[in-house]
């Protein structure tokens, strides 16, 4: 797989579809999907989103744990 320019996107501040394809822009630039190839990715996707959020959660909650 040819790697090209990583571009992290903390927000998007556009999303759209046009000719199969899918866009998200941001600040860094717009990340351009085939529009099959998301969709065959999204619960992925949103698996790894959700382990991710899981660990912040629980990083959050132990340190609220240490305030006194």
């Amino acid at each position: 797989m040819e790697q090209g320019k990583t571009i992290y996107v903390h927000e998007s501040h556009t999303l759209w579809s046009d000719n199969g394809e899918v866009y998200l822009a941001c600040d860094n630039g717009t990340v351009v999907f085939n529009a099959d190839t998301l969709f065959n990715d999204i619960a992925n996707l949103a698996e790894l989103a959700l382990k991710e959020r899981k660990k912040q959660e629980k990083y959050i909650l132990k340190e609220l744990t240490k305030i006194k």
